[in-house]
């Protein structure tokens, strides 16, 4: 028996092509994404929730055995009087879906597709017709199709109701519009497989998790166009013209500021960097503070006041250089599971006490601390203080440097070895971005974690975040 074909896949296959076909030949190229990690954790957390609105449901097993999940679903679906279903399985010409969940109404079914994010999305809408085709080929009369995302207004009060965090609402016009594209979409499935790998150029569709990434990189020059920032239609007409390198874009092309900076450094393999650079650090008087903060941003409140996908700040990480002086480091991380938020913002206030600029790698910080002064009013005028005396490293280098070696981006990550190629985040065990580190912490605050593994998470978490900091001390003694 053919091996049927998921929906993910098929949604795969409208996404990029050439993923779709990895997948089913080269499966072992893929390379596990942290994105697509704790997306996929907050999708499951999120799926559970919202069945806890049909408590009379019935879960429909065999993750791992699709067609013992079509037998079951087959019936359990003849139930007089019906129940809700989750996880429903169905096949229709070879396409397997399941159903998040499935609810009797007069004349029919209710399916809801459940989405961890704060509203509907035009794939969400592609997704759920995918489904629609093949449950009603398969027999099964929809009556309403809903999209189930979490309302981004809800705010917990912290008693364990969760009613009105989920909000469904009706797309079945939306969705029953684009049914007669999914035939479409099928054949053009089945033509991928068939044939050679496609040729198909990376682009925004590889952002944010593309399994893949690695490997279609092996095949750009060392400096492909798709570096020049925000140029996106400016790297659509550059490749349609057959220039793959940003070497190789012709005199006058190029009209932004920044396209061009990257452009000369590039092909004359020099770093770009503005006198007025060192002029502008020499001006930051001491002390200079340097600053970070690590924040989780859970699907699902687990703190009294708090929204679905806010960014509540958990760690922060500050070198301290006083003229003359050695480097000082203090740092912060609240590992008790409890609303960190209070002892953030309290113990923050005490490290940076003193006058002097507190340097921050982009707004981030900024954001935050301001969402901070809604939890702890009390603290307005220290907390207005400490964002008073921000200073944004990343603006100041975004117009002041740039070397061929960070390829396109300013991020830290991409700037610290250009000037300090002793200190590398690849050498960081586990966490080494911030959407690890959040999956760190979401393993430290749960107490089914080994004690053991907590730790080293801990340790690891740590040694993270003083890192960041680290990076903004070398990068201004640099200059």
């Amino acid at each position: 028996m053919t091996k049927p074909i998921t929906k993910s896949r098929l949604l795969s296959g409208l996404r990029c092509q050439k993923r779709r076909w990895l997948q089913t030949y080269q499966p072992g190229l893929a390379k596990p994404s942290a994105t697509s990690q704790l997306t996929m954790a907050n999708g499951i957390e999120l799926g559970r929730m919202a069945r806890l609105n049909y408590p009379d449901g019935i879960l429909i097993e065999h993750v791992e055995q699709p067609d013992l999940a079509v037998v079951q679903t087959a019936r359990l679906i003849v139930n007089d009087p019906p129940v809700p279903l989750f996880e429903a399985a169905f096949i229709h010409v070879g396409v397997l879906v399941r159903s998040d969940i499935l609810v009797p109404v007069e004349g029919g079914w209710r399916m809801i597709e459940v989405k961890s994010s704060g509203s509907v999305k035009d794939h969400h809408l592609i997704d759920c017709a995918i489904q629609l085709w093949v449950l009603e080929g398969a027999g099964i009369k929809i009556q309403q199709v809903c999209l189930a995302h979490v309302d981004t207004g809800f705010v917990y009060a912290g008693d364990g109701n969760y009613e009105q965090l989920i909000v469904e609402k009706d797309v079945t016009e939306q969705v029953r519009a684009l049914l007669n594209g999914v035939p479409a979409w099928l054949a053009s499935h089945r033509d991928i497989l068939e044939n050679h790998m496609p040729p198909v150029r990376m682009g925004s569709q590889c952002k944010p998790d593309c399994q893949f990434t690695d490997y279609c990189e092996q095949g750009l020059p060392e400096y492909p166009v798709s570096i020049l920032p925000n140029g996106r239609k400016l790297i659509t007409d550059l490749q349609d013209a057959g220039i793959e390198d940003v070497r190789d874009i012709p005199d006058g092309v190029l009209m932004k500021e920044r396209h061009i900076v990257v452009w000369q450094a590039t092909r004359n393999n020099q770093p770009f960097i503005s006198p007025e650079l060192k002029a502008e650090f020499a001006k930051l008087p001491y002390p200079h503070f340097y600053l970070d903060f690590e924040t989780i941003n859970f699907v699902i409140p687990r703190w009294a006041g708090t929204r679905p996908h806010q960014q509540l700040p958990f760690q922060w990480s500050c070198h301290i250089e006083q003229q003359g002086e050695a480097l000082a480091h203090r740092e912060f991380l609240d590992t008790s599971g409890n609303a960190p938020m209070r002892a953030f913002a309290e113990s923050l206030i005490a490290a940076v006490e003193e006058d002097g600029p507190i340097i921050v790698y982009g707004s981030f910080e900024s954001t935050v601390l301001k969402g901070l002064i809604d939890f702890c009013p009390d603290l307005e005028v220290p907390l207005n203080d400490i964002i008073d005396r921000l200073v944004n490293l990343l603006s100041w280098l975004q117009n002041h440097y740039y070397h061929p070696a960070m390829k396109g981006s300013w991020s830290i990550k991409a700037v610290l070895p250009t000037i300090a190629p002793h200190l590398d985040y690849s050498q960081l065990i586990e966490v080494q971005n911030g959407t690890l580190a959040q999956l760190a912490y979401i393993d430290i605050i749960n107490p089914a974690t080994d004690t053991t593994e907590r730790y080293q998470k801990i340790h690891n978490l740590l040694k993270y975040c003083e890192l960041d900091t680290q990076a903004m001390v070398e990068v201004v003694r640099f200059f």
